[in-house]
């Protein structure tokens, strides 16, 4: 019984340990699709100056993970962990002139590029520090009930 319970609390811990390894990862992923996405709009921006619907059709094409598309509506899920100004960005995405749209481009890739790098470059760290933590965690239960 009490090794049941021991495997059980050390197979929580390694599990907690995964999940936030893996929302981390998915963070990083997310913000990475959203640089990703206004690099493409800046693209058919600059070469074709297309209109909003349009946009969104072609975006649509290209089969992003995180980010959805219904009839004149870009989203992406409550909890994919996207950061609250893409949804000002695509508020404000369609409202002005070619030129505005482009400098509202490069100002948001700058924003989220500033932060997918900080993004990585801390990931590295938390996935080691928690895996080693979880892992630890567990075979320390082990040996106090075993």
């Amino acid at each position: 019984m009490k090794i049941s319970a021991a495997v059980c609390i050390a197979a929580l811990l390694l599990l907690a340990g995964l999940r936030a390894i893996v929302k981390q990862k998915r963070e990083t992923a997310v913000l990475d699709e959203i640089v990703r996405f206004i690099s493409f709009i800046k693209a058919e921006l600059h070469y074709r100056s297309p209109e909003l619907e349009y946009l969104i059709e072609v975006s649509e094409k290209q089969n992003y993970r995180y980010i959805k598309f219904s009839e004149s509506e870009i989203y992406t899920d409550d909890d994919a962990g996207a950061p609250a100004e893409f949804k000002c960005f695509v508020e404000r995405i369609g409202t002005t002139d070619t030129c505005g749209q482009l400098e509202l481009c490069d100002e948001y890739i700058n924003r989220f590029s500033g932060e997918l790098f900080r993004r990585r470059a801390e990931e590295k760290s938390k996935v080691q520090v928690t895996g080693a933590l979880s892992v630890v965690g567990a075979v320390c239960v082990l040996v106090i009930f075993i």
